[in-house]
């Protein structure tokens, strides 16, 4: 079976949506020490962020892997954290093992969050439909920060914003029905979810737009510089557009496996594979059971500029 690459089902189902984003971590960090602290654990530059600035970031272990990736916001009260994998008592766990002697404090903050597309968010908060990759804008007790585009079932690309409520008072607007929505647009994008994790490194996750490369020292800093000083990065996370995947089906390459799937949703799939695997250029198999041809596997997701220079 041959699949078309132009024919994308199933992403999200119009340009506009709001998905369930409660589960997410939501934790303030409050304090003069604050961003010094959340500096020295974190891939990217935020100890000089002022009010109303706002950046992507990773939390990484020693050995340079994933724990989670964070949208890291500057708000009159502290930094608002806002995680992707774990919930607010996972990170907050994280965050108290390397806390000492700091002025500071960490805790669990807000009544929900929803992933919306930019139009919803505009009409919860004034100026989000305007906000650049990464952004803030605050409204009252809602907090809109710019995230990662999604697509749709036309394959248009949907800019998208998490709305989160930091106080008992904002009502969200109500989530779609449709729970696995934004997994499957998610996925269609090329956005990691299951492969968030301490299997991966940010640089496999395609997440160069949360990494300073000047920044000095931080945990897991020294692994993430070599891989990248000396070309060392050995798989990449890439979109394909295929039906019938499972979770650990190989990606093959003229005859070669390169690498797996790592998360599959109707149409389409995110594989985990070789950095020397020439998949934008020569067909790709993946192996569901009766092998599937791709044509030209889509790097569909739409990598923002980096904020700042690989310097």
């Amino acid at each position: 079976m041959r699949i078309d690459t132009n024919v994308r089902r199933g992403y999200v189902a119009s340009m506009s949506f709001v998905v369930d984003g409660s589960a997410r971590a939501r934790v303030l960090v409050a304090g003069p020490d604050g961003p010094a602290f959340l500096h020295r654990l974190t891939t990217q530059h935020v100890k000089d962020l002022v009010v109303g600035d706002a950046r992507l970031a990773v939390f990484t272990t020693d050995k340079g892997r994933v724990v989670d990736v964070v949208h890291h916001v500057v708000i009159d009260e502290g930094i608002l954290l806002v995680g992707s994998k774990l919930d607010s008592a996972a990170l907050c766990a994280w965050l108290d093992r390397y806390f000492f002697t700091e002025k500071l404090s960490f805790a669990a903050v807000g009544t929900g969050a929803v992933v919306v597309d930019l139009a919803t968010a505009e009409g919860c908060v004034a100026g989000a439909s305007a906000l650049t990759p990464w952004a803030a804008v605050r409204q009252g007790g809602v907090v809109a920060v710019r995230t990662f585009d999604r697509v749709d079932a036309a394959g248009a690309v949907v800019p998208a914003a998490i709305l989160v409520a930091i106080d008992d008072s904002p009502s969200l607007p109500p989530v779609d029905t449709d729970a696995a929505v934004d997994i499957v647009a998610a996925v269609t994008a090329g956005i990691p979810v299951g492969e968030i994790s301490d299997a991966h490194t940010p640089l496999d996750l395609e997440l160069h737009d949360a990494i300073h490369w000047a920044k000095g020292c931080y945990i897991g800093q020294e692994v993430i510089a070599r891989l990248d000083t000396y070309g060392k990065q050995r798989k990449r996370l890439m979109s394909v557009v295929v039906d019938g995947a499972a979770v650990g089906d190989a990606v093959v390459v003229d005859g070669a496996v390169v690498g797996a799937v790592t998360s599959t949703v109707a149409g389409a799939a995110l594989a985990m594979v070789k950095m020397a695997a020439d998949i934008d250029e020569n067909a790709a198999v993946v192996r569901t059971g009766g092998d599937v041809v791709i044509e030209k596997p889509a790097l569909l997701r739409r990598r923002h500029a980096a904020q700042l220079p690989h310097e």
